[in-house]
């Protein structure tokens, strides 16, 4: 599964990866989780796995413009650039469904 959330809000323009943004991914991610059998019922562990690699491995201003992009264009985190926001998140969240999906 590969999701990005819109984990900024309209209501100001995050500048670090703070309770807001944190709440939103998570409640982004376990939606998403709902549509797959094989993570929906790990869905809060498999997501606070993607957070806690989400804030260790990504820089937030790589996020927050990753974020932004596919706001405006859902394709975009899907990328070959090895070196990319989008195939860094992709990653992770492979690795955790690796870790915690069933099935």
């Amino acid at each position: 599964m590969v999701l990005l959330v819109s984990a900024c809000t309209d209501e100001g323009d995050p500048t670090s990866y703070d309770a807001t943004v944190e709440e939103n991914f998570l409640r982004g991610c376990e939606v998403a989780a709902e549509a797959d059998p094989a993570i929906r019922p790990v869905a809060p562990r498999y997501c606070g796995c993607a957070w806690n690699r989400l804030i260790a491995e990504i820089d937030f201003e790589d996020f927050k413009k990753l974020d932004d992009d596919v706001k405006d264009d859902p394709n975009k985190i899907r990328t070959d650039e090895e070196d990319s926001t989008g195939a860094q998140l992709t990653e992770i969240f492979a690795d955790c469904r690796a870790q915690h999906g069933r099935g």
